[in-house]
């Protein structure tokens, strides 16, 4: 979610300049960064709150590109735990998301309900009622670059259970369009995150999201743009994902810059484990595949969903 130094949901294009950032290794006694599949760039990441130091966003990102070694085409993979982001807030808000897509942009909600544009250490406060709000994650419609009529959704889960989606627009410092996707049972998921767009047979697109229940169940929910409160939702996993509090789905590419189904899932627990999991669909309605998870971190507590 910070951009400023140097972690984001990268692209293809600003993946050598992250390169530039110095890179941290995670502990010794824990697996190296799992490389992505062949031939794709994948990246992921994830914000957290700083106690010490409130208003401040600490980051890690994980990425794996496929190398350029001379002696063989090669994977690298690395988490960096280096990007820091001080929001001028002075205080560590209660949710956070994207702007308009940009990782350097947010919109911020404090513990009273104020909702805040931040921009680098800028902070303009821009709604008064946003109290329920507990986790947001971010999906942009149409061409972030495009200042006229680039979209953006937010998603959001209130402390009452309900799902609401907003809208962001590039001319707006704020956010519109209300809709309630759903007035209630949302309250038991803990990490909620973007994946993927797919296509509907009527030709609409559906947003799809993956979560983790209270219970333990790992969820998959398809929610279409035309008509939301026409969603659903499949099991992805029955049980064991229950620790986790926190999700960050990043996204992976092949050669040519083109999204696939696969992508890297940090999943975050209380104790501030960071576990990576990657996630992949053969088709886009079938279940989710789901690797083994490998912890890269410890110490990330206070993280946001993304």
């Amino acid at each position: 979610m910070i951009k400023l130094q140097g972690i984001a949901k990268l692209t293809i294009g600003a993946a050598a300049a992250a390169l530039t950032v110095p890179l941290a290794v995670p502990a010794a006694a824990y697996t190296p960064a799992p490389e992505a599949p062949a031939g794709l760039f994948c990246n992921a990441d994830m914000s957290r709150a700083d106690a010490e130091f409130p208003g401040t966003l600490r980051g890690v990102q994980y990425a794996s590109w496929p190398g350029t070694n001379a002696g063989g085409p090669g994977i690298d993979a690395f988490i960096n735990t280096n990007p820091v982001h001080h929001t001028g807030l002075g205080f560590n808000p209660k949710a956070l998301v994207k702007k308009n897509g940009y990782d350097s942009m947010l919109y911020a909600t404090s513990p009273s309900g104020t909702l805040y544009v931040v921009d680098g250490d800028d902070s303009t406060a821009v709604n008064k009622t946003w109290g329920s709000i507990r986790t947001m994650t971010d999906v942009v419609v149409t061409d972030k670059y495009d200042t006229v009529t680039g979209v953006t959704y937010t998603y959001a889960i209130t402390d009452q259970g309900a799902l609401m989606r907003y809208t962001q627009s590039q001319g707006v410092a704020n956010m519109y369009g209300t809709v309630q996707v759903s007035p209630r049972g949302w309250w038991p998921l803990k990490g909620f995150s973007y994946w993927m767009t797919k296509p509907l047979s009527n030709g609409d697109q559906a947003d799809v999201f993956l979560a983790n229940a209270a219970d333990g169940r790992l969820l998959e929910y398809t929610i279409p743009r035309a008509t939301p409160t026409k969603w659903s939702s499949k099991v992805v996993r029955s049980a064991t994902w229950q620790n986790f509090v926190s999700f960050s789905i990043g996204n992976c590419t092949d050669d040519e810059g083109n999204r696939t189904r696969t992508a890297p899932l940090l999943a975050t627990t209380k104790a501030g484990d960071v576990w990576l999991y990657y996630v992949s669909k053969s088709t886009p309605d079938a279940l989710p595949a789901v690797t083994r998870g490998t912890r890269v971190l410890t110490g990330f507590t206070n993280s946001y969903s993304d």
